[in-house]
């Protein structure tokens, strides 16, 4: 990778544009309004889980009236959707106009504090093999806990017998046609 000696400076960096990051950032506009900041998203879309699983049903499993926002109370059924849930936020980006604090396709790679300048550095990888570096005061961790590219996938044994798919939920493929199939569905996804 190459490194783009630039240094984008803000009072905060935010990692991840999912419910944790866009509520983040929401809350230090309204609380801190002086604050400058920037939300790096690895990805090239905000909504983390709700934009990325594509299982069918896959729904909130907490009621929306918690886990929302209190800015922005939930007027739908308690249990949404992925597509609502993906909506409100996006409802959120453009009510609260976060998009130009976005950084689209910056995955955090490392994340160094200096003691003596009072401030974070955090390296981010580009779609196009670069580096870039952001510096700021304050580092909020708002990435969510998955590994986006695979999710753990244990061996079975006897596995190599079986003549049907194995996929775990995060690939789950769009075109799977499940009619008329017995399935096995393993976790509490």
């Amino acid at each position: 990778m190459n490194q783009n000696s630039a240094i984008e400076q803000r009072d905060v960096i935010i990692i991840g544009a999912g419910i944790s990051g866009l509520g983040a950032a929401c809350h230090l506009q309204r609380e801190c309004p002086h604050k400058e900041y920037v939300i790096l998203e690895a990805r090239d879309a905000i909504g983390g889980t709700w934009d990325l699983f594509r299982y069918p049903g896959i729904r909130s499993d907490s009621d929306l009236f918690t886990y929302g926002y209190d800015f922005k109370p939930w007027h739908g059924k308690p249990i949404a959707t992925a597509a609502e849930i993906l909506r409100y936020l996006h409802e959120v980006v453009d009510e609260n106009d976060l998009a130009p604090h976005i950084r689209f396709g910056r995955r955090a790679l490392r994340a160094c504090w200096s003691t003596a300048d009072a401030l974070w550095t955090v390296e981010a990888a580009t779609g196009d093999g670069q580096v870039q570096r952001f510096a700021g005061r304050f580092l909020l961790m708002c990435q969510g806990y998955y590994n986006y590219e695979g999710g753990y996938r244990p061996i079975f044994a006897g596995e190599e017998n079986f003549s049907g798919s194995i996929f775990h939920a995060q690939q789950w493929p769009e075109e799977l046609d499940y009619t008329d199939k017995r399935m096995v569905v393993i976790g509490s996804g």
